[in-house]
């Protein structure tokens, strides 16, 4: 009966997640199975509610009745507190949000539906399957063939280890009640020691995911050419080849130079002396990624020192989440000189170097990317009825054709489907920078001078030199001087015009917050991400940049900085939503804050469980918080609501408070070990890709366990405290 929770209720959010339009992707079903253990909890207490009525030889229909309608309003807060801590979420922006709120929904779902199978189908089953068996009484005469489970089922029967437990808790409560001082001081010690214990936590902003994939940057010296270039890649293919086995080695695709057409805006790939490759692994290779990365890091450093390399891992979410960046920092080195900038940038990405646990530090642009300027020499250029935008025009359409400035196009009358018609130098007849010289400037029509010159026409005088002056507002054609007289004319080329001169300049100029930007990046070693950016600032700090040079750590860091204080305020807010909904549910003020006082305690098994598993806190660890705050706070309700119950019937309070811990010390350890069982496999790693929840399951696990304890031993006894000095409780709601 408690297993059917688990199909009605993620049948439920199936349908209801296709109505509101969510598909089922890796992130809602990683609610689901977040919540396969908390969904059998509503019908574990409300069947171990009803067997406790029947136990008390009441009639079957009678103690169903009394023992769902009895549990019906805590259980209807828990499922509240639960739900209302993933409203939080909601105000998450960016990507973030679009990840997580299908997440948030699923588990939503899934649970209100849990909540109404456990006070529906749960009752209704046992009470049908007695009606069943009122109407033959004499089944229950027979005695049923005894079998291997039913033989072990007799044995735990006899033997009844829970009933010895729950003796021994009860003495050890009732020995708390007289040493609340001393329950309570040792309790917040043990809560400082583990708060003190937070900051040794790694911090990142993802948790790692084998992907089987990574990308690999290559950049050669400025300048080289592109065959070049591809020898240098086969080279590192060679490397990548000795590195990984065939066995383990799926695909590997080079990317090299600069795409044609709009894909150029989506390469990382600045010129010809840039490539990177991509590289698969085989599915179910045996050797982490990031193991074949690090030797393949030292096997380049030794085989190509000059070469500056640089890898991507994590796959497509992290791309996702990083915004694209190919690595964790970015450090924005932004000011009004490129020469500053540069200067700064290399002082930097030494420094950086030199920081234990940082990897690939570089700076992201080249400054000695080689150049040609063309100067024009404007007076010839006039003579010649040239001006510098015709001139650019005729260079730009003899390299890469018109389609930029001046695109043609035709239309084919049968489809209607139009084509580009544009006119380009044939490219085998550039060989060398001397046939690039001899571009012949044809970018207007020659026209004959309209009058009679004397002499060779050689040179038309300054009256001449005055007429093939252009100016602004009437583009002027050609005419008069070397274009005079009927004779043929010398095609003009582009040398005739232009002066030469090599330079080296900028790869690319950036801007950040329309200031001149240069990025220098590196990743991380490992999974502290914090604790390596720390050290970079604190190196910085000190570090003497030039005028009017800023410094601005962006990437992974800033979005996990950003993360970090968002939770910093989502927490709070969801044990405050919480409180709310319990004080208007209890009509009590003082009970809502006994039973949060399980939450911060909950926070110790979480530090703990990080710490001893060597697991960040990340992303998915802060969403296992908040998930661990509602599963938490329901354990606490059912002792707390109860005593009340017990109370309002005349019960002492230390009596009270110790019946309701026995008696519900069965559903809450059920409960407890339901939900981690539950995520056992998620925290674990087992399946692909399982990396990325790990952490979650973890700090719910560790915060349900600790919990659980705190919930029985702690909570009692501060619910009796409490109780001695509230005024008396509001008569119970069914």
């Amino acid at each position: 009966i408690i297993a059917l929770a688990i199909p009605l209720s993620i049948a439920t959010a199936f349908v209801l997640l296709y109505f509101t339009g969510h598909t089922i992707n890796i992130m809602t079903l990683g609610g689901l199975a977040l919540a396969v253990g908390t969904l059998v909890d509503n019908s574990i207490v409300v069947l171990e509610n009803i067997h406790r009525h029947i136990a008390m030889d009441k009639p079957v229909r009678e103690a169903v009745a009394d023992g769902a309608s009895e549990v019906a309003l805590p259980m209807l807060v828990i499922t509240i507190s639960i739900l209302i801590v993933y409203l939080p979420i909601v105000f998450f922006t960016g990507t973030i949000k679009f990840l997580f709120v299908p997440l948030g929904l699923a588990v939503a779902y899934a649970m209100g539906a849990s909540y109404l199978a456990s006070l529906t189908v749960a009752p209704v089953a046992i009470a049908a399957g007695d009606r069943e068996l009122g109407h033959l009484p004499e089944l229950a005469k027979i005695e049923a063939p005894r079998s291997v489970w039913g033989s072990l089922t007799a044995i735990w029967k006899s033997f009844n280890p829970f009933e010895r437990v729950a003796d021994r808790y009860e003495a050890f409560l009732r020995w708390g009640l007289g040493h609340k001082a001393l329950i309570v001081g040792t309790v917040g010690g043990v809560f400082l020691v583990s708060m003190a214990q937070a900051p040794r936590l790694a911090t990142e902003f993802f948790p790692k995911v084998d992907a089987g994939e990574f990308i690999l940057n290559v950049a050669a010296p400025e300048g080289t050419r592109l065959e070049k270039t591809e020898a240098i890649v086969e080279t590192v293919e060679g490397v990548i080849r000795k590195v990984i086995p065939a066995g383990e080695l799926d695909q590997i695709v080079a990317n090299i130079g600069l795409p044609q057409g709009w894909m150029v805006l989506y390469t990382p790939v600045n010129g010809p002396h840039q490539a990177f490759v991509l590289v698969s692994l085989a599915k179910g290779h045996q050797v982490r990624t990031d193991d074949y990365i690090s030797r393949m890091r030292d096997e380049l450093r030794r085989e190509l020192p000059s070469l500056k390399f640089s890898f991507q891992t994590g796959g497509v979410v992290s791309d996702v989440i990083n915004a694209g960046l190919p690595a964790p920092v970015d450090i924005k080195v932004s000011g009004p000189s490129l020469a500053d900038l540069n200067q700064a940038a290399v002082t930097i990405r030494d420094v950086v170097a030199s920081v234990p646990g940082t990897l690939d530090a570089r700076v992201q642009q080249g400054m000695d990317y080689p150049e040609i300027h063309l100067n024009v020499d404007r007076v010839l250029a006039a003579y010649m009825g040239l001006t510098e935008q015709q001139i650019l025009a005729d260079v730009v359409t003899g390299l890469s054709s018109n389609i930029s400035g001046d695109p043609g196009y035709w239309i084919d009358p049968k489809t209607n489907n139009a084509y580009f018609v544009v006119a380009q130098y044939p490219e085998q007849n550039l060989k060398r920078f001397e046939d690039f010289l001899l571009t012949p400037l044809i970018g207007v029509k020659t026209t004959e001078l309209p009058i009679r010159i004397a002499g060779t026409g050689g040179l038309g005088g300054s009256t001449l030199s005055l007429q093939n002056t252009p100016f602004a507002g009437m583009p002027m054609l050609p005419f008069g001087g070397n274009f005079s007289g009927g004779r043929h004319r010398e095609p003009i080329f582009l040398k005739d015009v232009v002066r030469v001169e090599r330079r080296t300049g900028p790869e690319t100029i950036d801007h950040y917050n329309l200031q001149r930007t240069m990025d220098v990046m590196f990743g991380v070693a490992g999974n502290d991400l914090g604790a390596v950016a720390r050290s970079v600032e604190e190196k910085l700090a000190g570090l003497g940049l030039p005028k009017d040079v800023t410094v601005d750590l962006k990437g992974e860091l800033g979005s996990m900085r950003a993360t970090i204080s968002s939770f910093a305020v989502t927490l709070p807010l969801a044990v405050l939503l919480v409180y709310l909904v319990m004080v208007g549910l209890f009509r009590s003020y003082l009970d809502p804050l006994v039973i949060l006082a399980s939450v911060p305690l909950g926070f110790i098994g979480v530090v703990w469980m990080l710490l001893l598993t060597s697991t960040s806190v990340n992303l998915e660890s802060l969403i296992g918080s908040l998930m661990m705050i509602g599963i938490v706070v329901s354990n606490s309700i059912l002792v707390v609501d109860f005593a009340n119950v017990l109370m309002r019937q005349g019960m002492p309070v230390q009596a009270a408070v110790v019946r309701a811990g026995r008696l519900r010390l069965r559903p809450v350890l059920m409960t407890a070990l339901a939900t981690s069982l539950g995520l056992l496999p998620m925290a674990l790693g087992l399946g692909e890709g399982a990396e990325a929840s790990i952490p979650l399951a973890r700090a719910v696990i560790g915060g349900m366990m600790v919990s659980a304890v705190m919930t029985l031993l702690f909570v009692p006894i501060l619910h009796s405290v409490a109780a001695r000095r509230k005024e008396p409780a509001a008569p119970h709601v069914v």
